[in-house]
């Protein structure tokens, strides 16, 4: 069993648990991920390691309320245990080398891009940061990015916070003003790694996407993570989670995404109603 030892809400949709896993924190490192359990019974579901202290034994997760087994999860309060924490998967990202990098974030997907840009900052790489969400209440890890940029762009869909306007848009201005990255990493939406890809395809810089499709098993054997990267099928869970942007079939990948949809609905309809039960 893993205990829960600090859970905080980010915004109102997203919040933050650090779990008891000594011998996943020992092996951990950016970009891997997690498979967890709430229950004996409950889904299998992937997240991304947002952090994790070697010395204290933990790994932090953050993780948006979508369907229902995050709903399940966010039930769990400090002190409770998780049934399932199984990592570190997939293969860790490729930082070493690097002097001069842009990380663009999207949303939740901030949650991975931090702890790559904590990493190249502590090599000594320049780190210019982009994050990107609809409005100022779901901002998340501002102070924890400014603490590990030189260059920090915050932008809203709204503009009720930092600079009205895309990830994109900020990203384009950076690489006009002169700034020469080594390469770009993009972390969100599927939809915002296919235009990030698409604007540093223009301008010839290596970019490096995170996918996280439907996933089962971690290993490769059930196949429901599988991609097209350059024309060849990758399994997310084993050769990725990181993906040259310029190889991806962004456009496969948001049509298989989008296959579910309304099975999750019914999921997280059928647990909204099962917590007013418990409730009453």
């Amino acid at each position: 069993m893993y205990k829960i030892v600090r859970k905080k809400e980010l915004n109102p949709t997203v919040t933050l648990m650090e779990i008891e896993a000594p011998l996943i924190a020992k092996k951990a490192e950016p970009g891997q991920f997690i498979i967890f359990r709430t229950k004996d019974d409950s889904e299998r579901v992937p997240l991304t390691i947002a952090d994790f202290d070697r010395d204290k034994g933990t790994v932090t997760i953050i993780f948006q309320i979508v369907g229902g087994a995050t709903m399940e999860l966010n039930t769990l309060n400090e002190g409770d245990c998780l049934h399932d924490f199984v990592g570190p998967l997939g293969k860790p990202s490729e930082t070493e080398g690097l002097k001069k990098v842009a990380v663009v974030g999207g949303g939740v997907g901030c949650a991975i891009a931090y702890p790559i840009a904590k990493k190249l900052h502590n090599l000594g790489c320049e780190v210019h940061s982009i994050v990107g969400f609809r409005n100022k209440d779901l901002v998340i890890l501002e102070d924890e990015f400014k603490n590990v940029s030189s260059v920090l762009k915050i932008m809203t869909d709204d503009g009720s916070y930092g600079e009205k306007g895309l990830v994109t848009n900020a990203l384009e201005q950076l690489i006009k003003d002169g700034n020469k990255y080594d390469e770009v990493i993009a972390i969100g939406p599927v939809i915002m790694m296919k235009f990030v890809s698409q604007l540093t395809k223009k301008y010839d810089i290596k970019t490096v996407v995170s996918m996280n499709p439907i996933m089962i098993d971690g290993t490769g054997m059930c196949g429901g993570c599988r991609l097209t990267v350059g024309g060849e099928t990758k399994f997310a869970c084993v050769d990725g989670p990181d993906f040259d942007g310029h190889q991806v079939d962004f456009d496969e990948a948001m049509q298989r995404g989008s296959m579910y949809k309304d099975f999750e609905s019914n999921v997280r309809e059928a647990s909204c109603n099962l917590l007013k039960q418990e409730v009453k």
